[in-house]
């Protein structure tokens, strides 16, 4: 068992994606006051139609939301995003994360290099000297 299954939270993490990215639909987006090592600290926390679990925006993400479904946040419900898993430096070391995009942006296959052209040319039967 995981330690995320014995001792649950409220809030998304990269472990709840499973390595894929998930489009979720915005249902809410308070600024709500958290409780970190330093203190406590106002964040915008979204919440969504398709999980009990809520994302906490840190500045990265929040422009990224803002970038999908503008600038007012009273206007996000309703809206879908994407949500992906990624990593990050932290304090010198690298640790998952999750990021925010447009369900639109999701990485397409790089296309096919092109054929090349048939060479259509007569053949050059004649030695120049």
């Amino acid at each position: 068992m995981k330690r995320h299954q014995v001792f649950p939270d409220n809030y998304l993490k990269c472990a709840h994606l499973n390595g894929k990215p998930a489009t979720l639909t915005i249902t809410g987006a308070p600024l709500d006051t958290l409780k970190n090592s330093k203190g406590e600290e106002k964040k915008i926390v979204l919440s969504f139609a398709e999980t009990k679990k809520r994302l906490p925006l840190n500045k990265t993400n929040f422009n990224a939301v803002a970038d999908v479904c503008g600038d007012e946040t009273d206007d996000w419900s309703g809206k879908k995003i994407e949500v992906y898993p990624t990593t990050t430096q932290m304090d010198g070391k690298t640790v998952g994360c999750i990021r925010v995009r447009s369900p639109a942006q999701r990485e397409l296959p790089a296309p096919p290099p092109p054929k090349p052209a048939p060479d259509h040319s007569e053949p050059d039967d004649e030695i120049p000297f």
